[in-house]
C-alpha cells in the first residue's frame, strides 16, 4: 500500500487518538471522587503511561509493517501469542470507537438538546461511523488529512481554557486537598488510562508511513508528552474554577469566567475532539484486522487492497460495520471498561516484547517496569471484565482456526506487504 504519510500526520494521529472523549467528560466524574486531587489521577497515569510509550516507541523503530503491537508480540513469542494480541488489539479499536461515538452526542446536545439522548444520539452515533468509514475507504492520505484538521481544531479550545483558567483559579477552591482522602484514586487512574489510550495506535500504520523507523518513536513519545500537559493543564483549572460533574463538564465550567460564547466555544470543542478521535480510529482500526489477513488468521480478503484508492477496503467494510453494530447495543460507560482492559493487554506483551528482544540493561529494564506498571492497572479490573475479554479471544480463536484450515499456506489471495 502506499506510503504517504509524514511525522506530522502521525504525531497527529497519536494526539488525536489520545485526546478524545476523556478529557470532555471525565473532570467533573474525577473532582466528585477526589477534590483537588484529582488532578494528581491524570498526572500520575501520564507518568505511568510514558514507560509504556518509550516501549512502542522502542519496538516502533524496528518495524517497517503495518500492526503495530500484534508484530512487536509475533516476532518476540510466536504467531500464537502475536495472534492474541492482534485480535484483541482490533477488538479494543472496535469498543473505543463505538464509545467515543456514543459520547458525540453528549456535547452536541449543548447546542440541539433532542440530539443528546435517546434514539436521535444513536442515530448521531451510526452516522458518524458510517461516514468516517466511507472517508477511509477512499485513501489513507484524505483520512489522514481530517485526523489533522481535528487534532489541530480540538487542541485549541482545550488550549483557551487551561491558559485563560490559570487566571480564574481561585486558591479557596483548591482546599481541602483530598477531602474524601486517596483511596479512590487507584479507580480513578484506571478510569483516566482510557483518556490516554490511543499512543499505541501509531505503529499501527507503519506499512503506510514513508519513514516508518523514525516517525512511529518520535510520534509516539510527543503525543504522550503533549497530553500529559493538557490534561494535567486543563484538570487544575476545571477545580480551580469550581467546575461539578455534568454532561459536558468543561462547557458549563467554562462558563463562568469565559461566558456563554466560553461554553459554546468548549462544547464545540468538545464535538471537534470527540469527532476528530473517531476519524483517527476509523483510520487505524482496519489496518489491524488486515495485518492478521496477511498471516491468514482471518480470511486473506480483507488484507487485500483496493485497486482505486490502495486501502484495506473490505477490512474497514468489516471494522465499521461491526463498530456501528456495537454503538447501538452498548453505552459510553461499558464500553469504555472493556476498552481499557482490553489495550493493557496489547501494553503488556509490548513490555514482555521489549524484555525478550531489547539489548541492553536499560531496554530490558524499561520492559520489566511496564510489565509491572500494566499489572498494577490490569489489577483494578473485575473478573467479569476479564471473562468478557477472554471469550472475545476465544472467538479470535475460532476464526484463526477456521481460516487457517480454509487456506492453506501458499494459497492466499492476499497481496505481500510492501
Amino acid at each position: 500500500m502506499r506510503r504517504a504519510l509524514t511525522t506530522f500526520d502521525m504525531i497527529c494521529i497519536g494526539v488525536n487518538a489520545i485526546v478524545g472523549s476523556g478529557i470532555y467528560l471525565f473532570p467533573g466524574k474525577l473532582t466528585g471522587g477526589l477534590g483537588p486531587a484529582s488532578t494528581l489521577a491524570f498526572v500520575l497515569t501520564g507518568l505511568f503511561c510514558l514507560p509504556l510509550a518509550l516501549c512502542f516507541a522502542s519496538l516502533g523503530g524496528t518495524e517497517d509493517r503495518s500492526g503495530g503491537p500484534y508484530r512487536y508480540a509475533t516476532v518476540a513469542f510466536g504467531e500464537k501469542v502475536g495472534f492474541a494480541v492482534g485480535w484483541s488489539a482490533w477488538v479494543t479499536a472496535l469498543v473505543s470507537w463505538a464509545a467515543v461515538a456514543n459520547a458525540l452526542p453528549r456535547y452536541l446536545g449543548h447546542f440541539v438538546p433532542e440530539l443528546g439522548h435517546g434514539g436521535a444520539a444513536k442515530a448521531v452515533a451510526a452516522t458518524v461511523i458510517f461516514g468516517l468509514g466511507a472517508v477511509k475507504y477512499c485513501g489513507v492520505k484524505p483520512g489522514a488529512r481530517v485526523t489533522d484538521v481535528m487534532t489541530v481544531g480540538k487542541l485549541v479550545p482545550l488550549l483557551i481554557f487551561g491558559v485563560v483558567g490559570l487566571f480564574a483559579i481561585r486558591a479557596s477552591r483548591m482546599t481541602p486537598f483530598a477531602p474524601h482522602g486517596l483511596g479512590p484514586l487507584p479507580a480513578a487512574a484506571l478510569m483516566t488510562m482510557f483518556a490516554y489510550q490511543g499512543f499505541e495506535v501509531v505503529g499501527v500504520p507503519a506499512g503506510e508511513v514513508r519513514r516508518p523507523r523514525t516517525s512511529v518513536p518520535l510520534a509516539v513519545v510527543a503525543s504522550v508528552v503533549i497530553s500529559a500537559v493538557l490534561y494535567g493543564l486543563v484538570q487544575l483549572v476545571f477545580v480551580g474554577v469550581g467546575g461539578g460533574p455534568g454532561e459536558a463538564p468543561l462547557a458549563a465550567a467554562s462558563r463562568g469566567f469565559l461566558g456563554s460564547w466560553g461554553a459554546d466555544l468548549m462544547a464545540a470543542g468538545g464535538v471537534v475532539s470527540i469527532f476528530g478521535f473517531n476519524a483517527g480510529t476509523a483510520l487505524c482500526t482496519p489496518r489491524y484486522v488486515s495485518a492478521l489477513a496477511e498471516d491468514r488468521f482471518v480470511p486473506t480478503a480483507l488484507a487485500r487492497p483496493h485497486p482505486r484508492f490502495e486501502t484495506p477496503a473490505l477490512a474497514i467494510v468489516v471494522s465499521t460495520a461491526l463498530t456501528l453494530a456495537l454503538s447501538q447495543i452498548l453505552d459510553f460507560e461499558h464500553l469504555v471498561d472493556l476498552a481499557v482492559l482490553a489495550v493493557l493487554g496489547q501494553y503488556l506483551a509490548t513490555a514482555a516484547a521489549l524484555v525478550r528482544l531489547g539489548s541492553g540493561i536499560r531496554a530490558k529494564g524499561l520492559g520489566l517496569l511496564s510489565v509491572a506498571i500494566s499489572i498494577a492497572f490490569g489489577s483494578q479490573a473485575t473478573v467479569e471484565q476479564f471473562v468478557v475479554i477472554l471469550g472475545l479471544v476465544a472467538v479470535g480463536a475460532v476464526v484463526a482456526i477456521a481460516t487457517r484450515r480454509s487456506s492453506p499456506r501458499g494459497g492466499s489471495e492476499a497481496p505481500p506487504a510492501r
